[in-house]
């Protein structure tokens, strides 16, 4: 497994993520922005210190660049991974959409300042807005901790004895 580049062993992460959430969203019916969650991320964090100790294996006297590099090669194919993923979940998935603008819907009725078409001119918007904001949290919530991991475990992993 140490022969694996960086770049395949993202691809390894990324399917495990993917395969991860779908199990959680279709089979065991959780939310898909719940608890499974942290599973994901910690499959994403121990994938990375993967990528970063099995370099180290190959390559002992490596420098932070060379760690940090090969984090990156991982990280970004986990983050390309993941927003097509996230695009075609959230396409798949319309009712996850609709029922956010429902719940938005009854706490902004709640409040009693707004007429009803307002409220459906904030649905309107929340349809827009929807798809680009989901692509561009999860990319950077994983291009954050893709780098942060890398950071760390190249600081850690390059220091001398």
């Amino acid at each position: 497994m140490n022969n694996i580049s960086a770049t395949k062993k993202g691809i390894i992460i990324s399917i495990l993520i993917i395969l991860v959430s779908v199990i959680c969203f279709y089979i065991l019916h959780l939310p898909e922005n719940g608890n499974s969650q942290y599973v994901v991320s910690l499959i994403f964090i121990a994938g990375l210190l993967w990528v970063n100790y099995s370099f180290k294996l190959k390559n002992a006297e490596a420098n932070f660049k060379a760690y940090f590099s090969e984090g990156f090669k991982a990280f970004i194919v986990v983050t390309l991974f993941m927003v097509v993923y996230t695009f075609v979940f959230y396409k798949m998935n319309p009712q996850i959409l609709e029922k956010g603008i429902v719940d938005n819907n009854i706490l902004i009725q709640k409040e009693g300042n707004r007429t009803a078409i307002e409220i459906q001119d904030n649905a309107n918007k929340m349809r827009i807005i929807f798809m680009p904001m989901m692509l561009s949290i999860n990319t950077i919530k994983y291009l954050f901790l893709g780098s942060l991991i890398s950071v760390v475990s190249a600081g850690f992993l390059s220091q001398k004895k």
